[in-house]
């Protein structure tokens, strides 16, 4: 379920440079973030990632950590990296 979207650097045509979406799952009785980064342009396929339960333990630590990405304007091609790097 997507919980949350955010976008970044929209332009004067109303498209944005990227979008960060984040998303719940819910497995039994516990719950799992995974954040979809993706930009306005429909030739590229967004990318989904999972997000360590140590980075997001609840909906709060969740929405803090796809803040910070859409701050730093993470692409999507680096999301992957960033997010295996804050998991250490």
């Amino acid at each position: 379920m997507e919980i949350c979207v955010l976008h970044t650097e929209w332009d004067s045509d109303r498209h944005c440079r990227y979008g960060y979406a984040l998303l719940e799952y819910r497995h039994a009785s516990k719950k799992e973030y995974a954040i979809r980064c993706f930009t306005d342009d429909t030739k590229k396929a967004p990318v989904l990632c999972w997000v360590h339960p140590r980075l997001a333990q609840n909906l709060g630590k969740a929405y803090s950590l796809l803040y910070l990405l859409a701050q730093r304007q993470v692409s999507p091609v680096h999301l992957e990296d960033v997010l295996g790097d804050m998991e250490l």
